[in-house]
């Protein structure tokens, strides 16, 4: 399952360089905003209004703040962390997180989640939105994402990340 969503890169869509690389969270909203047809202004005038109701902070992007911004647009979104519970096992978490992001993909709804760059680089934070899901027999596989830290769509849209690379890598924070 795929879902039909725009793509926008943070080195292409967004024209300020000193943004490019710190953007990708709020481009990850814009592109979840406008699978769902919300009116948007463009990337750098998005950052702007982020940053003018301090939805960025020192670590990047806050999850509350690309809540806000997205209120700004008519679009009800909600956060969700599934890092940890004092009355769930990590496993009726990791239950619960497979279960919401299948639903919202399910409902048509692209997924922004927290994770490290690439999947790989430890240490470094990164937003990429999910837009689609492998299952076979029952089991999800992976999940297809769009990463808007490329250069070209063709090497950030629909790029696929195993599951199990998934669950050991991404920070089990989510927007929808």
């Amino acid at each position: 399952m795929q879902l039909t969503t725009p793509y926008y890169s943070q080195y292409i869509d967004v024209t300020n360089p000193e943004w490019q690389s710190r953007s990708c969270g709020v481009v990850c909203l814009k592109m979840l905003l406008d699978s769902k047809r919300a009116q948007t202004p463009t990337l750098d005038e998005m950052i702007a209004q982020g940053e003018s109701i301090g939805a960025y902070g020192e670590s990047g992007w806050k999850h509350d703040g690309l809540v806000a911004l997205a209120r700004q647009y008519g679009v009800k979104l909600e956060r969700a962390e599934w890092r940890q519970s004092d009355n769930k096992s990590l496993a009726e978490l990791s239950e619960e997180w497979i279960n919401v992001i299948l639903r919202k993909l399910e409902d048509g709804a692209p997924v922004i989640i927290s994770a490290i760059k690439n999947f790989e680089i430890k240490n470094k934070f990164h937003m990429v939105l999910i837009v689609g899901a492998e299952i076979e027999e029952g089991m999800v596989k992976g999940f297809y994402y769009h990463d808007p830290d490329s250069y070209t769509e063709t090497k950030g849209a629909y790029q696929f990340v195993p599951f199990h690379i998934f669950e050991n890598t991404w920070r089990r924070m989510a927007i929808f």
